[in-house]
């Protein structure tokens, strides 16, 4: 209660207790001589402001509040008549052996027999000043703590400010980089247009002499023809100027024109120099057959697997019993990896990886929290498997590369032929080890020929 009637604004039991439009209380005089305060900073001002809410309010709006009078009276009274529980006598005295306050019978019994009291007044005095040497030293400390807040907002702003740099320097870098392999793709086919139309006129120059030396030689030959047809004068006419343009005639042979072509890129320099700068290791997976499914046939390469008839295999604890799946061999515990899956044909397939453990005898719903990170297709419709399904917006797709980060959680799709991103798991966390997933449905067909790097 006695909090309840303090002054926001001289913290003590108020005087002349008075409230205004917002529902605050204030003593009379604490109020008014804020708005005075108020006033001489804004002259003009009719409206003033609450101390504690900052609600608008007018001077006539201060009523007093009699009601709240009668209760400070009470609270006042009862603080002046603290009494002793034990003798029902004024605590007049102070205990400093046992620090409580006692009353006069108090100190002269056993209890308090020797020890040192002292007046109220003067114990009140020595604990005020160390009250107030604790309350300095508090405050010092809460000042403390709030510069240490305000520096952890400052830290955490600058990060921020740094995390922002580095996101854009990191998408500034990339798209350099892009147009860096743009340019280079550019400069490579312009090289091999060049080295095209260079060879292809060397060749067609050839082709044109060869044309023009083959109708010199089909005229000569019909001349020849026809004066052998004719009579002993018409061959006989000329012999000698038919003769000389027989022996000039030279049958020259198409230049030597080399069809290496030299503009081409080294591909397989520059593709394992990436691979060493994003740590990313490229992988050729192999299928599992002790996973395989009852209907699926895998051959003997393990690399392609169609689902057709059941046949009967031997018993085996990691084999899948209820849908049409199998993992792959490789197990991923740490590092970053891709792997490319190649002619994803038909119209049922799960492409991704799985937990090293999942169930294998139950029909259970495939998503992160069951432990499958793969993409859908079903019918001529491409479904992420998370919970619930995300529909994707994809034509026909046949070549998929899956990317596992396993440090950072993420599992990502991504269409090989146009080099576009199609999916990203949430990010996620691996205890145990992760394997390409794999489910074929019927009449469909799955490679993991992957290149080898």
């Amino acid at each position: 209660m006695r909090e309840e009637v303090t002054c926001p604004i001289c913290l003590e039991l108020m005087t002349k207790p008075v409230f205004i439009d917002c529902g605050h209380f204030y003593c009379q005089s604490c109020i008014l001589e804020n708005l005075e305060n108020q006033q001489q900073k804004s002259p003009s001002q009719e409206n003033y402001h609450c101390p504690v809410c900052r609600a608008q309010f007018q001077r006539e709006s201060i009523r007093p509040i009699k009601q709240l009078e009668s209760i400070i009276d009470t609270i006042k009274k009862m603080e002046q008549e603290l009494l002793c529980e034990k003798h029902q006598e004024k605590l007049c005295l102070f205990c400093e052996d046992d620090v409580q306050l006692i009353c006069w019978y108090c100190e002269r019994t056993p209890q308090h027999k020797g020890h040192t009291t002292v007046l109220v007044a003067d114990a009140c005095q020595s604990y005020k000043e160390t009250y107030q040497n604790t309350l300095a030293y508090l405050r010092e400390q809460e000042e403390q703590y709030k510069k240490w807040q305000m520096d952890i907002r400052e830290e955490i702003e600058d990060f921020q400010d740094d995390i922002r740099e580095e996101e854009e320097c990191i998408k500034y870098s990339f798209k350099v980089f892009h147009m860096i392999l743009h340019m280079e793709e550019k400069s490579y086919l312009w090289r091999l247009e060049n080295e095209k139309e260079q060879v292809l006129k060397r060749l067609q120059d050839s082709e044109a002499q060869l044309e023009k030396q083959s109708q010199e030689l089909n005229k000569l030959i019909l001349e020849l023809e026809r004066k052998c047809q004719g009579s002993a004068q018409e061959l006989l006419q000329d012999v000698r100027d038919t003769l000389d343009r027989i022996s000039a005639m030279k049958l020259n042979a198409p230049e030597d024109v080399s069809l290496e072509i030299h503009a081409i890129p080294d591909v397989d320099s520059i593709f394992c120099e990436l691979i060493k700068l994003f740590e990313t290791n490229y992988v050729k997976v192999t299928l599992d057959p002790d996973t395989a499914h009852n209907n699926l046939l895998v051959n003997k390469d393990e690399n392609e697997v169609t689902c057709g008839f059941p046949r009967v295999k031997y018993e085996s604890p990691a084999r899948f019993k209820d849908l049409p799946c199998i993992l792959g061999c490789e197990a991923f515990t740490s590092g970053k990896y891709a792997f490319e899956i190649c002619f994803c044909k038909g119209s049922e397939w799960d492409v991704g990886v799985c937990l090293e453990n999942v169930p294998r005898d139950n029909n259970t719903r495939r998503d992160p929290e069951s432990g499958f990170w793969a993409i859908r297709k079903r019918k001529d419709e491409y479904e992420a498997l998370t919970y619930p399904l995300t529909p994707l917006s994809l034509q026909d797709i046949n070549y998929i590369v899956v990317s596992v980060d396993y440090e950072s959680g993420f599992i990502s799709f991504y269409d090989s032929v146009s080099c576009s991103h199609i999916f990203t798991f949430p990010k996620a966390s691996f205890c145990q080890p992760i394997r390409p997933y794999f489910l074929i449905g019927a009449n469909s067909f799955l490679s993991t020929c992957s290149p080898d790097f």
